[in-house]
């Protein structure tokens, strides 16, 4: 039996949950049955290896570069087409919009199986919103479609995907590297200093999306009923500039900092008292399954596939999104009732080890790729 080789599509440079996802795919896939390939878009001015590149070369999994003048550069289906052809790819993965589109078009050319992962949809713009339209009409003629949430299982049928073609297989992660030690974790190298406690932290994408404007208005509420904590936004994007200026308006420049992308999470909440992910969508949040895996409690916002992970009053807190209120609610009660959160987060580690572990997932994963090649009689 030959290997099936599978080209994953991403076009975007940050690793993320969908970067992870793809990752964590190739290391613990059957080797001896798959063959996994990742594409990326390089245009004219990225740099010569994103973090999401690096991290695809440092375990050791092939990266093809698809050359764009731009991002409307519709050279870049040709390209796309010479390497799936070259490289004699079984399937073809795509991961977003905008792989997906080209994906699609793929599809005219070359009779290769494709599928989708619908991570979620993010509209910050008229641009965005046109492409999540775009994207829903797209997917609902792809072989088979992955949703990493019920919630993002219904949105794909709302969108018009026949049932038949979509496939639920959750986020998951690799509990291995999610376990408390009893040494110290990253937070003091990231920060410069060892803070007080208690300590916060929020793990995502500086993006307007993810709601760090709600919880910095959070922070200052809290603050004003006199409760304080260190506050660490750990990632990069484009809304960082006014993040931090509204850190500044706010006075919490002592409380709140912002290191960067983390590349392991699991050693900046082996110092984490509380998660908190103020999103104002997802679907179905890597960094929720591990702070819970790490026994960190969670307070999100009530979106996507959140509550699937994060069930009120069981394994966490949830609140409305847009509702910085609600937010600061929530840490005060956080820090008059933490034994309480406590057990929310040692009950949520038990979920998470019993639905979402990437074995379970990847083994899913691996059937489905065999599927779609025996319902085309390619297998």
């Amino acid at each position: 039996m030959r290997r099936l080789r599978i080209l994953d599509l991403r076009d975007t440079h940050e690793i993320g949950g969908p970067g992870k996802t793809i990752l964590e795919s190739f290391r613990a896939i059957d080797q001896a049955r798959f063959d996994l390939h990742v594409g990326v878009f390089r245009g004219p001015s990225d740099p010569g290896d994103t973090p999401f590149t690096a991290a695809a070369k440092a375990i050791g999994m092939p990266v093809h570069e698809i050359a764009a003048t731009g991002p409307y550069d519709l050279g870049q289906l040709g390209r796309l087409s010479a390497l799936v052809r070259e490289g004699a790819f079984d399937i073809v993965h795509a991961h977003e919009a905008v792989s997906d589109v080209l994906t699609y078009l793929l599809s005219f050319r070359h009779r290769v199986p494709i599928v989708s992962t619908a991570h979620g949809w993010i509209a910050n713009s008229r641009k965005g919103r046109f492409m999540v339209g775009l994207d829903k009409r797209v997917l609902a003629r792809f072989d088979r479609v992955i949703a990493v949430s019920t919630k993002m299982q219904r949105d794909l049928l709302d969108a018009g995907v026949p049932s038949s073609r979509v496939t639920l297989l959750h986020n998951a992660i690799v509990l291995d590297k999610y376990r408390r030690t009893d040494g110290p974790g990253a937070l003091e190298a990231l920060i410069g200093h060892r803070p007080p406690g208690p300590v916060m932290v929020s793990i995502g994408r500086l993006s307007p999306e993810k709601g760090h404007a709600d919880l910095v208005d959070a922070l200052a509420l809290a603050a004003s009923r006199g409760h304080h904590l260190t506050t660490v936004l750990a990632g990069d994007g484009p809304a960082r500039a006014d993040v931090e200026a509204r850190i500044r308006a706010a006075g919490l420049q002592d409380q709140v900092f912002l290191p960067g992308y983390v590349k392991e999470p699991a050693r900046l909440l082996q110092d984490a008292d509380l998660m908190v992910l103020p999103s104002h969508t997802e679907g179905l949040p890597n960094a929720a399954l591990e702070a819970l895996a790490m026994e960190v409690p969670v307070l999100a916002t009530r979106v996507g596939g959140t509550p699937e992970v994060v069930v009120d009053g069981e394994t966490g807190r949830l609140v409305p999104p847009h509702a910085p209120q609600a937010l600061a609610d929530g840490l005060v009660d956080f820090l008059q009732h933490r034994d309480r959160w406590r057990a929310w987060a040692r009950a949520g580690r038990q979920m998470v080890e019993a639905q979402f572990d990437f074995r379970t997932r990847t083994r899913k994963l691996e059937a489905l790729y065999v599927e779609m090649m025996e319902s085309r009689g390619q297998r």
